[in-house]
């Protein structure tokens, strides 16, 4: 079992709440696995496809069957929100490629957001674990990371992504995966 590093979400693990991060609306439903993640089933087989970094990948302020992750089959959300940092993702990176569920076949989508940490360096130590993982900055434009096309909605909060964007994105990220092997 990976044990998600951000205590925040650690210790809401085998909840449901009506609020998190910056969605205080009461208007989603967010089940947090026995992992800590923000999923309805526990992580226990080998995915096709992994996700890991912030809010966006997390899916604040959206349905569980509209957030980007579950436009693809057979995948784990590792994304987080609240006051998390990127190193917390990367943690929890090094501790999926160190479990069972890890296998070289799995595709790893990664979103970086502007901290205050050398999030460039991550970069490369992230692509030092596992080569050919996906990387998207969800900010400034980074070495070795895209930047995906401006939203066209809001989630029920105001604050990010809303579910036609999350679709339009998929698509996006399904593209270049495909694109890459």
């Amino acid at each position: 079992m990976i044990e998600n590093c951000y205590s925040f979400a650690w210790e809401r693990r085998s909840q449901t709440l009506r609020q998190w991060g910056k969605d205080s609306t009461g208007l989603i439903e967010y089940k947090i696995n026995d992992h800590g993640f923000r999923s309805p089933h526990n992580y226990d087989t080998v995915p096709s496809y992994a996700f890991f970094g912030n809010s966006i990948v997390f899916g604040i302020g959206i349905e569980q069957p509209h957030i980007l992750t579950s436009h693809f089959e057979n995948s784990q959300n590792y994304g987080l929100s609240g006051g998390y940092m990127n190193h917390h993702s990367v943690t929890n990176l090094q501790r999926f490629v160190a479990s069972e569920l890890y296998s070289e076949y799995t595709k790893i989508v990664f979103f970086w957001i502007d901290r205050p940490e050398p999030i460039q360096d991550m970069i490369d130590s992230v692509n030092k674990i596992v080569p050919g993982v996906l990387h998207i900055s969800s900010g400034q434009k980074r070495q070795g990371a895209i930047n995906l096309m401006p939203h066209v909605d809001d989630d029920v909060s105001g604050t990010h992504p809303g579910p036609k964007t999350h679709s339009m994105w998929a698509k996006t990220i399904k593209l270049l995966l495909s694109r890459n092997g």
